[in-house]
Order: C-alpha cells, then structure tokens, then sequence
C-alpha cells in the first residue's frame, strides 16, 4: 500500500520525466501521463511488475495495428483505442518502475524492443488498410517508406549517444565555452520561431500524434465516406516524414561534437 499523498506519489512516478518535458514543451504526452498515474497508483498495490506491464502494452499495440489493417471499421475503432492503451501502458511502466525502484537495464531493453516492433508496422498497418479499400498498392509502397523515415528519426535522433559511447572525447573547454555563451545569449525572434518549428515537428512526427490525425481521417471516413482525406494523410506524412528525416541528419551532422561533449559533461557531472 502506498503510505505518501497522491501529490507526493505523483512527484516520485513523474516528476523528473515532466520536468524535462517541460523543458522541452513536450505537450503531446499530457492526455497519457495524465491518465497514467492512476493506474499506476492502482498497479504498485498489486506484484505486477514493470516488465509485465511493457510485454503486455507491447503486445496490445501490436494487436491494435493489426484490427486496423484488417480494414472492417468496427474493428479499425476498436484497433485504435488499443493504440491509446498500449501509448499509456508505455507510461505506466516506467512509473511503476520508478516507484518500485527496480528500473533495470532489462526493462529498457524490452521497451525499445516493443518501440522497435511497434513502429516497424505502423504505417504500413495504415497504408495497408487504405490498400484494402481502393485496391492502389503504392499505398503499401507509402507506407513501407514512411515506416522507413519513422524509425530512421528516432534513430537518428539517438546518434549522439550511441557515438559517446563509442567515443573517447573528454571535456572540450573551446566547445563548452560555447556552449554556455549559447545559453546565456538572449532570445531573439529567430530562435522563438525556431523553437516552435522544431517543437511542432516533434509533435507531428511522434507516434501519438499521428495515431490521432490518421483516427480523425478514419473517422471522417466512417462516418462521412470522406476517403480522400485518408489517402491525402498518408502522402502528406510520406513527405512530411521524408522531409523530417533529412533535417535531423543535417542537424546531428552540425552539432554531432556537442551534443556527444553534453552527454559526457552529464555523465561526469
């Protein structure tokens, strides 16, 4: 049994990630850390683990992913709220780890794993779904590529650890000089239209988002036999994606060398 306050349980499941979401105005993950922390006060009363709880959110994912490219709209509904399921129990595993203070390098490993197999079928579950109802296999062939871009992103997007891993840079003073000359240099317009810029493409290219844009698509047409909008989705993040993709490279290839020194500073600091 918990014995704290629900605000002070809160503090201990969530604090530091919300912290660093605020930081970072990482909005679109409020509607399932909000939900999260309920079931988790619920879930550290029970012996369910965090591993358990990251095998069976993996598993209902792919479940979800898989209604949906069966194409019938019931089952389309029903295979998109098991994607909202599988987004909070990605919440939840980590809060009940936090709270259980048995975080461990195998529960990482199994929640990448399910990232990995998770994401390596969405699009393609979309494109294959809207294959199912006009019969155009360059839906397959979008969705194929988008999936591409998709898991391209985040692993680009993980570069820089994997590269200070491999590395041996110590503390570069020239470089950390700069770096704090940044922090301390004042906002100008450019850089707030910057920040919005980069702030909405995360957004926009982060599973949850799509999941509800595709959701509304489906919805409109369920509802509205409005199917153009489907396949207008689908290009429009074919290209959106794409265009993601070469940016992040851009970018790391530019700040690769101090995005590695900030994880060895945080490392040894």
């Amino acid at each position: 049994m918990t014995s704290e306050s629900f605000k002070e349980f809160k503090q201990i499941i969530q604090g530091s990630k919300l912290e660093k979401r605020k930081i970072k105005r990482d909005w679109w993950h409020a509607i399932f850390t909000f939900i999260s922390k309920y079931i988790t006060w619920i879930l550290v009363k029970t012996r369910i683990s965090a591993n358990f709880i990251t095998i069976s959110g993996s598993i209902i994912g792919l479940l979800g992913l898989i209604f949906i490219g069966i194409g019938n709209n019931l089952f389309i509904i029903i295979g998109f709220i098991l994607l909202y399921v599988y987004y909070i129990s990605d919440e939840v595993d980590g809060e009940v780890a936090r709270y259980k203070k048995k975080t461990s390098l195998r529960g990482i490993y199994y929640d990448e794993i399910g990232h990995l197999f998770f994401q390596s079928w969405f699009f393609f579950t979309f494109g294959f779904s809207i294959f199912k109802i006009n019969s155009e296999f360059l839906y397959i062939f979008f969705g194929i590529i988008a999936t591409f871009f998709l898991i391209g992103i985040r692993r680009v997007r993980k570069i820089a650890t994997v590269a200070s891993a491999k590395s041996s840079i110590n503390k570069n003073i020239e470089v950390e000089g700069e770096l704090k000359e940044q922090k301390a240099s004042k906002k100008s317009l450019m850089k707030l239209i910057k920040a919005i810029f980069i702030n909405l493409t995360n957004a926009f290219s982060h599973t949850h988002m799509i999941t509800s844009i595709f959701f509304i698509g489906w919805l409109l047409y369920i509802y509205f036999t409005l199917f153009w909008i489907l396949e207008a989705i689908m290009i429009v993040y074919v290209i959106f994606m794409g265009g993601v993709f070469i940016t992040f490279m851009v970018i790391k290839a530019k700040n690769i060398e101090k995005d590695v020194i900030k994880i060895h500073q945080s490392i040894v600091n």
